[in-house]
């Protein structure tokens, strides 16, 4: 697909900018991971959502992918100019995307990194991004532009043949044995990181950086769906003095990544590495982003702690059009038994295995209570399905617990229920809980991300990972079938009220508009540019 040159556009002086200028549309490039538009999932339903409610804006779509052949499962609207899709994985080397340039000139520049160009423009750059992603207590906004240089050198050398290098290798061998003693000082009298700690590292990082080969398209903004990987782009493009950097974390990606990693197999200074990388990312994206747009006050909280400043946060809630969720009664016939329902991908993150203990425990005191949990596994979770199923098979609940694979429609599964349940370990501002709200249904749900935000006096709110809590939310209301009614109904009320897509898309086209202002009247102020938006410090050459 063919996509605007990255060259960026001179702005005249406010005073002399002409009529078609004054009344040009806004342009945001949409970056989004493992999401939209190639997959399913509360964060595409909202980038859908957001694109298509938002005629007046020009998006380009940027997908970061695992699987190479992924194809958009989502229609793409009027409004969206192209879609770049970044895979990460499953190929043998980085297909970088070319902007405007034929293929002799791509084969040319390929070739035309020779070893020399890499040891003086490319490996003082590697190294110094090293010993910052090593050093805790570096500054988030060196480590910002050292990947904007990063990205510099990419547009004009290949990164496949860079990377691959012997001399990065060797400056990554080095970085890996100095900076894993700095962090953990004991390390090495334990014998620190082996050979294949230190490859298996490497290979991560190859991937991570990927984005540094895709050139941003020149917009007003760029706006990352989430955080880590997903935030490259919007460094990058923050670099330029007319394009201004939106962050939305719908969830925390550190917080994910470091619950992640507490799960992982990999060694200790895999773990480190992984963890060194998730915590400098997420410090540099806080540090140059224009604006960051929580999901929730929850999140909030992690964003401040980390280091995001509270003049940058605006907390935005998510929500999902009324129109698509309305309570329906007549799903179930009155002799149906009293059910519960849940909704969601099958993740780990998601926790089913305490909604099915605690199950247990509310079909020994209530033995004809249902439950019925609609979802699948996502691509490489399969074993975690597996899993759940079996548990429920060992705790006897084969005619108590159903996986009804996926729902014919979400609202149809909420209303199959007498209310919802939500299990999750960590979540942002889920969109399940305030679909079940405005299908007038209560929800039971952990006390992660803004989920006691969404329920306050409409729901229970109970811990994560406890059984017990959970079974005394759910018994607490089959127990009190009237009660349950009558609190769906203000739920339903207070969903309307405060948590729709309209009032979702206000607010980002609202902030759009600020940050494009704001980011115009900044280009204009300057009388130059480099031809790729970044102040060079001399090291690209």
């Amino acid at each position: 697909m063919s996509v605007p040159s990255l060259r960026l556009r001179r702005q005249p002086p406010v005073d002399t900018v002409d009529s078609d200028a004054a009344v040009a549309p806004l342009s945001v490039c949409l970056v989004a991971e493992g999401s939209y538009p190639h997959y399913k999932g509360g964060v595409s339903a909202w980038c859908d959502m957001l694109v298509s409610g938002l005629p007046e804006v020009s998006f380009d779509v940027m997908g970061l992918v695992a699987d190479p052949g992924a194809v958009p499962v989502y229609e793409l609207p009027a409004n969206v100019r192209s879609l770049t899709t970044v895979p990460l994985w499953g190929t043998s080397e980085v297909l970088e995307v070319e902007r405007d340039l034929g293929v002799t000139e791509v084969l040319k520049r390929k070739l035309g990194t020779p070893r020399h160009v890499i040891e003086r423009r490319f490996v003082p750059l590697f190294s110094a991004l090293l010993d910052a992603l090593w050093t805790p207590s570096g500054d988030p906004a060196e480590f910002a532009d050292l990947l904007r240089e990063m990205a510099a050198y990419f547009g004009r050398y290949g990164y496949d043949v860079t990377m691959r290098s012997m001399p990065v290798w060797y400056a990554f061998q080095e970085a890996a044995t100095v900076g894993y003693g700095r962090i953990e000082p004991w390390a090495p009298a334990v014998g620190g990181a082996s050979l294949l700690d230190v490859t298996n590292a490497m290979r991560l990082l190859y991937r991570w950086l990927t984005p540094l080969a895709i050139p941003v398209p020149d917009v007003d903004i760029v706006h990352t769906a989430s955080g880590g990987l997903c935030s490259i782009p919007g460094i990058v493009g923050s670099g330029r003095s007319n394009t201004a950097f939106l962050l939305t974390e719908h969830g925390i990606y550190l917080r994910e990544r470091l619950l992640a990693l507490s799960r992982s197999k990999a060694s200790r200074f895999e773990q480190v590495f992984q963890a060194a990388f998730a915590q400098r990312i997420t410090e540099a994206s806080y540090a140059v982003a224009d604006l960051i747009a929580p999901g929730s006050l929850y999140n909030q909280r992690w964003e401040t702690h980390v280091g995001a400043g509270t003049d940058k946060l605006q907390t935005i809630y998510n929500g999902p059009d009324p129109a698509g969720f309305t309570p329906d009664r007549s799903v179930r016939p009155n002799s149906a038994p009293p059910t519960v329902t849940w909704l969601g991908r099958i993740d780990p993150l998601k926790d089913l295995e305490t909604l099915i203990q605690a199950a247990a425990l509310v079909v020994a005191q209530m033995p004809d209570v249902r439950f019925v949990l609609y979802g699948k596994a996502p691509k490489g979770n399969e074993w975690y399905q597996e899993r759940c199923v079996a548990l429920r098979d060992d705790l006897g609940l084969q005619d108590s617990v159903a996986f009804g694979g996926y729902a014919s429609s979400a609202a149809a599964a909420y209303n199959e229920g007498d209310f919802v349940v939500l299990s999750s370990i960590s979540e942002g501002f889920p969109y399940s809980v305030v679909e079940a709200m405005m299908c007038a249904r209560t929800v039971v749900g952990t006390d992660v991300g803004g989920v006691g935000e969404a329920l306050e006096g409409v729901g229970r709110v109970v811990e994560p990972r406890n059984p017990g809590a959970m079974a005394d939310g759910m018994l607490a209301f089959l127990r009190a079938p009237e009660y349950t009614r009558e609190l769906g109904e203000l739920a339903r009320e207070r969903a309307l009220r405060s948590f729709s897509l309209q009032q979702c898309n206000a607010a980002y086209l609202s902030a759009y508009q600020r940050l494009a202002t704001d980011a115009r009247v900044s280009a204009a102020s300057l009388p130059e540019f480099s031809s790729w938006g970044i102040a060079s410090t001399g090291r690209i050459g």
